[in-house]
């Protein structure tokens, strides 16, 4: 209860405040989860930030990448589509992060070197960078490192 009572009054609080930057707040995984008065307020905070075009903020709760996958396929099933009808860009379109592009670079804090099921389908042509530091002791001077090292890659997207 406590946990959740934070987290009420993050999206409460900082959704507001991403949205006057400009940032737009979508929140992905199982939302069903979570009561009607949570995900409404998900919804108001997603409402609110809608048209931001600075950025976008995506809160990931109650995720996991292989139940994303999942959950897609059902839903494509569901709608009739079978064989060969399943393409890549039918799953793609829908995930959670349908209409969103893949990431460039994932940052794994906590000095764990996995990423634990995250985004299993749209990482497959992500940069991963490392980090042992935990995320509330990540930093800006941490973030400019990670991007410095990313920018020093040579990204082939499965090519030699």
């Amino acid at each position: 209860r406590y946990l959740l009572g934070l987290f009420r009054r993050f999206v409460k609080k900082e959704a507001a405040a991403l949205g006057r930057e400009g940032i737009k707040v979508k929140f992905l995984g199982r939302l069903g989860d979570f009561s009607p008065e949570v995900r409404q307020e998900m919804r108001d905070a997603e409402k609110a930030t809608a048209k931001g075009k600075a950025g976008q903020c995506n809160v990931c709760l109650s995720y996991g990448g292989r139940d994303e996958i999942v959950r897609a396929v059902r839903k494509i099933t569901a709608s009739g589509k079978k064989g060969k009808e399943i393409t890549e860009e039918l799953i793609s379109s829908n995930l959670d992060t349908a209409g969103l592009p893949d990431p460039d670079l994932i940052i794994r804090t906590s000095g764990e070197l996995r990423l634990s099921g995250f985004l299993a389908w749209q990482a497959v042509y992500s940069e991963l960078y490392f980090e042992s530091k935990y995320w509330p002791d990540y930093g800006e001077k941490d973030l400019d490192k990670a991007l410095s090292a990313y920018t020093k890659r040579r990204r082939r997207f499965g090519a030699n």
